[in-house]
């Protein structure tokens, strides 16, 4: 490997390390690990977003990372008791999530009719399914890095 490219591994590696620190402080309620799963799901759909705008499909390019990070940020709200402000940024990013959605949807519809809305829910199914296989993160009972207290409520 070159030189350069070992430097963006150490800089990734890096990256990930104090993401993964940084989720030990409870006041960031898990926040840095969402930032790590959408980090995953927007290099597992790099080879589709490039296939999707050599094909001159550019508004469908984003769709399956938009797709599973819509279940990855609702997953991560559920039975949380968040604060007010990380709600707000989680609530704003799906409302924009879906708004682009939506108009991904509206756009191929009126460009190429049935086809472009077969294509839309197929790259929407391929971005579902790989923010649940994701999210299953949420769902479990992961130790977190830091001191679990073993006071009662």
């Amino acid at each position: 490997m070159s030189p350069k490219k070992w430097g963006k591994l150490g800089g990734v590696v890096g990256a990930l390390l104090v993401l993964l620190a940084l989720d030990a402080l409870v006041s960031l309620q898990g926040l840095p690990i969402l930032v790590i799963l959408l980090g995953v799901a927007l290099l597992v759909t790099e080879k589709i977003r490039v296939w999707l705008r050599e094909h001159e499909r550019a508004g469908l390019a984003m769709l399956p990372f938009m797709a599973a990070a819509l279940v990855l940020l609702l997953a991560f709200c559920r039975g949380r008791d968040l604060s007010q402000g990380l709600l707000l940024i989680v609530t704003l990013c799906v409302v924009f999530d879906i708004l682009l959605v939506a108009l991904a949807l509206i756009g191929e519809a009126s460009k190429r009719g049935a086809k472009g809305v077969g294509e839309f829910f197929g790259l929407v199914g391929v971005g579902l399914v790989l923010g649940l296989a994701l999210s299953v993160v949420f769902f479990m009972e992961i130790g977190r890095l830091g001191g679990t207290s073993l006071a009662g409520p």
